[in-house]
């Protein structure tokens, strides 16, 4: 599926482009709409911050540590992994606002979490402001797969 271009730097960038396109519209590339890329993310976002998901064993996260830093360094990600039913959005065939409004707010709350992160479950050592790229990087990863209305387009 074709992705778009796109380089964002910080949660208020991520913020931005959300409204961007719930206010002005988008065609979706892939298999997600606006709502289910925001559920997504907030739930991710969640995690990190309530730090109530089991932690991967020891093995797994010395893996992941690895793979982190070439997302950190390249600030892309993988399609098409699987992801564990807690972050598998519902089915919305429409934007709900509720949700995206939601996403808005967890945005909003990580950029002002000052820590400490609790462990996390995918690695080791991973910092505060780190946590916040694999964040912004992550939601990057989903955006890139909607297409702003021409209208939008900056």
């Amino acid at each position: 599926m074709k992705r778009r271009p796109l380089d964002l730097r910080t949660l208020d960038d991520v913020r931005d482009e959300i409204i961007r396109l719930r206010d002005h519209g988008y065609t979706a590339r892939g298999k997600w709409n606006l709502a289910q890329i925001c559920a997504h993310v907030s739930e991710t976002i969640r995690i990190g911050i309530d730090g109530d998901e089991p932690r991967l064993p020891w093995i797994l996260r010395k893996i992941f540590g690895v793979v982190f830093k070439i997302v950190l360094r390249t600030r892309t990600m993988m399609s098409g992994a699987p992801t564990v039913p807690r972050l598998t959005p519902p089915e919305l065939p429409t934007d709900d606002p509720a949700v995206i409004d939601r996403c808005l707010a967890t945005l909003a709350e990580a950029r002002d979490f000052a820590g400490p992160l609790p462990p996390y479950p995918l690695m080791d050592g991973i910092t505060l402001a780190k946590w916040k790229d694999l964040m912004v990087i992550h939601a990057q990863h989903h955006l890139r797969f909607l297409e702003p209305q021409r209208s939008a387009q900056a």
